[in-house]
C-alpha cells in the first residue's frame, strides 16, 4: 500500500515508514563520493590507527636506540677510565724503571768520579764521604751532625747536604759536592752549588761544586761555567 503524498511531511512520513524509499531517496540526492564517504571513513581510520602503531613503534625502537647509546656511552667511560689507569700505571712504571736507571748510574759513576778527581778537581788522595747509591762513612755523618750542634749550618742545610748524590773528600783538605743525573738541567747546577755552600761553613775548607752526566748539552756546560760548577762527562 502506497502512502499518499500531499505535503513535504508527507515524504518525510514516507521515508520514515518505508525503508527501501528511503534509500532510493537517498541515491537520488547523494553523489556517488558521498555515498563512498563511510567506507572511506573505515578506511581512513584504518590508516591512522596503522599509522599510531607505527609511531608507536618507531618510539619504542628510538627508546631502545637512546638505551643503547647510554650502555655504549657507559662502555666508553669505563674504557676511558680503563685507559687512565692504565697510563697511570705505565708512569709509575716508567718512573720506577727510571729510578732503578739512575741508581745503577750513580753507582758506576762513583768509582769514574773517584778516579778523576785528583786530575780534574785537585782533590788528592780522594775518598767517598757519602753516597747515595753506596756505603758511607759514620764519621762524615757525625762532623756535619756536630757543625749543626755548633751552628755553622742550620738543621734544614743538614738535611739537604744528607741528599747530595755524592760527597768526596780528599787529604789536602778539598772537597767536591756532586749530583749526578742522565738528564741534567739548571736544578742540579743549582743543588750542586747549594750544598757545595753548605758543607763549605759546615768544614771551612775548600769544597768544589760538580755535576756528572753522560751527554751534557752545550747550554748546560756554559751555565755551570758561569757558576762554577765542574760537568763531568761520564757514560752511562
Amino acid at each position: 500500500m502506497t502512502t499518499p503524498v500531499n505535503t513535504f511531511q508527507d515524504i518525510l512520513d514516507a521515508l520514515e515508514k518505508e525503508p527501501a524509499l528511503r534509500e532510493q531517496f537517498r541515491s537520488y540526492i547523494l553523489t556517488e563520493e558521498l555515498l563512498q564517504l563511510p567506507a572511506q571513513f573505515v578506511l581512513l581510520r584504518a590508516d591512522v590507527d596503522g599509522l599510531k602503531s607505527g609511531q608507536a613503534r618507531l618510539e619504542e625502537r628510538m627508546d631502545r636506540l637512546e638505551e643503547g647509546q647510554t650502555g655504549l656511552a657507559n662502555r666508553m667511560d669505563r674504557l676511558e677510565e680503563s685507559q687512565e689507569g692504565l697510563g697511570g700505571r705505565m708512569d709509575r712504571i716508567e718512573g720506577r724503571f727510571g729510578n732503578v736507571e739512575g741508581q745503577l748510574y750513580e753507582q758506576r759513576a762513583a768509582s769514574r768520579v773517584l778516579y778523576r778527581a785528583h786530575l780534574m778537581l785537585g782533590i788528592e788522595r780522594p775518598q767517598i764521604a757519602m753516597a747515595q747509591a753506596g756505603p758511607a762513612r759514620q764519621e762524615f755523618y757525625d762532623a756535619m751532625y756536630e757543625a749543626m750542634e755548633n751552628g755553622l749550618i742550620t738543621q734544614e742545610e743538614y738535611m739537604d747536604l744528607g741528599d747530595a748524590d755524592l760527597i768526596v773528600r780528599g787529604g789536602n783538605r778539598r772537597h767536591a759536592v756532586v749530583e749526578m743525573s742522565l738528564g741534567p738541567d739548571d736544578d742540579d747546577i743549582s743543588r750542586a752549588v747549594r750544598r757545595s755552600e753548605i758543607l763549605q761553613k759546615a768544614t771551612g775548607e775548600h769544597v768544589v761544586a760538580v755535576v756528572v752526566t753522560p751527554a751534557p748539552h752545550p747550554a748546560l756546560i756554559e751555565e755551570a761555567e758561569r757558576r762554577s760548577v765542574h760537568v763531568l762527562d761520564i757514560a752511562a
